[in-house]
């Protein structure tokens, strides 16, 4: 396996490295392995010596995840072929010690908690995406439920003629951007909200709001049962060793976070580690090492946002005489 952080199996070696787990050796050995179902078959009983949940590996570095253990066979996570590698049979085992195996997990959840709300490129939805794209479609109350994924909001928009507008007038707008307003201000506007006629076959970009209320998004001017509103925003992502419902891959071994943010996890994960064992010098220099690196991500996040070409920070209100109609 790479020395490169692809994988929760491979955070977790990296973290053993720097903190000492120091693996021992089974009196087992590994006599086969398929790789089709990762199932290694063993020379004796494991389960005296072997539990769900611990890492084992065929070498002092390279763990792979334990699902399940039988009297002749170990079943594990190992998304990178570690164990596709070995000569059979006579294989020696490795186990990592399953009291720090436990604490880099515990360590590894509360790295992501710390970085549960951070801004990564790869946790933006795609409202263009061809064959899942983000959107939200508003109901018969006028209201869209908050999708199960989202952080927070950037923007929504609407390239969509409303269900009552012919097809052929998509293409002379209107299209509209929805604004983000507050709990307060959205609910005021609402209240007025039948005195706008939606507008349309006007080639412009109108200016719109929503906010949250309970567990939907209310926009307004409200754009009418059925319309489909692209959403873009910051998704949040599966935390590492979650179960998934695929059975080839039970367990989550990457994320957005991890493929774009390895050091995040590694520093994070170090500093959960050593603040657990109150080693406050130590947990400090990681706790900084993170913030520098995401301090840099977060600072190119902002100027991309706001530098360079069209530098208007609002969208174009609709002329008036053209805003609103009747009829």
């Amino acid at each position: 396996m790479s020395l490169f952080i692809q994988s929760a199996n491979a955070l977790v070696s990296r973290v053993a490295q720097w903190v000492g787990a120091i693996p021992s050796a089974l009196t087992i050995t590994a006599t086969s392995y398929n790789s089709t179902t990762d199932v290694i078959t063993v020379s004796s009983d494991p389960r005296p010596f072997v539990y769900a949940g611990d890492f084992i590996s065929n070498g002092i570095s390279n763990y792979t995840y334990v699902l399940e253990v039988s009297s002749t066979t170990i079943t594990v996570s190992d998304p990178e072929s570690i164990w596709s590698t070995v000569t059979y049979p006579g294989a020696t085992i490795l186990k990592m010690p399953t009291q720090s195996a436990l604490e880099i997990q515990a360590s590894i959840q509360l790295a992501e908690l710390k970085m549960r709300v951070i801004e990564l490129p790869g946790l933006r939805s795609n409202p263009y995406d061809p064959d899942d794209p983000a959107t939200v479609t508003v109901g018969a109350d006028g209201l869209a439920p908050i999708p199960a994924d989202m952080n927070w909001p950037i923007l929504f928009f609407q390239e969509t003629p409303a269900p009552d507008t012919p097809p052929e007038a998509a293409s002379f707008g209107p299209w509209i951007i929805y604004d983000r307003v507050g709990d307060r201000e959205i609910i005021r506007r609402r209240m007025i909200d039948q005195l706008y006629v939606r507008p349309f076959g006007v080639p412009r970009v109108i200016r719109a709001s929503f906010s949250e209320v309970g567990p939907n998004y209310v926009f307004t001017p409200n754009p009418g049962e059925g319309t489909v509103i692209k959403a873009y925003y910051i998704r949040t992502f599966p935390f590492l060793f979650s179960p998934t419902s695929d059975a080839v891959n039970p367990l989550v071994q990457n994320n957005s976070a991890l493929a774009s943010f390895p050091e995040g996890y590694m520093y994070g994960t170090l500093w959960a580690y050593y603040d657990k064992n109150k080693n406050n010098e130590e947990a400090q220099k990681w706790d900084g090492r993170f913030n520098d690196a995401y301090g840099k991500i977060e600072d190119q996040n902002f100027k991309d946002k706001w530098s360079g070409g069209d530098r208007h920070l609002t969208s174009e209100f609709q002329p008036r005489d053209y805003r609103y109609s009747f009829k």
